[in-house]
């Protein structure tokens, strides 16, 4: 990995100033509460050249500054993030945390055949059994 960028797997939120070489592996909009038809917020699963992978979210105020930079599969740099706890109904990752695009956000798209094009997590089936319903990771088939 790139020594001038950090890895996803380091994520802290008591430390400021990351750069990120990833991918975007998935993304979808969450729709408003009261307004279908209206996005509430653009979130993401990016992956880094090492396989990690992190959950990003772009809230409302900030989706006229990054939905038309972003597309899904293509490979960014990206710059100054707020960083969250990973709470909530579901995970998308396994991190602790995650990222909150901010206005100073910046975001350059690169070539990057270095980073990994998926990001499955393979696991064995007794593992997943053992969950119950409030198992708060996204488990699914496709």
């Amino acid at each position: 990995m790139d020594s001038c960028f950090d890895s996803l797997a380091a994520v802290v939120p008591w430390r400021e100033g990351w750069r990120f070489k990833v991918k975007i592996l998935r993304m979808w909009e969450v729709p408003a509460f009261l307004n279908l038809d209206q996005p509430n917020s653009l979130e993401m699963v990016l992956i880094d050249e090492k396989g990690d992978k992190i959950h990003a979210t772009v809230r409302k105020q900030l989706l006229y500054v990054f939905q038309k930079k972003l597309a899904e599969e293509d490979a960014y740099k990206m710059f100054y993030f707020s960083i969250a706890p990973n709470v909530g109904y579901y995970h998308t990752t396994t991190q602790e945390f995650k990222l909150i695009f901010q206005m100073k956000t910046k975001v350059q798209k690169i070539e990057s055949s270095a980073i990994p094009d998926n990001g499955l997590s393979v696991s064995k089936i007794e593992d997943l059994s053992k969950h119950t319903v409030d198992y708060p990771f996204l488990v699914g088939s496709f």
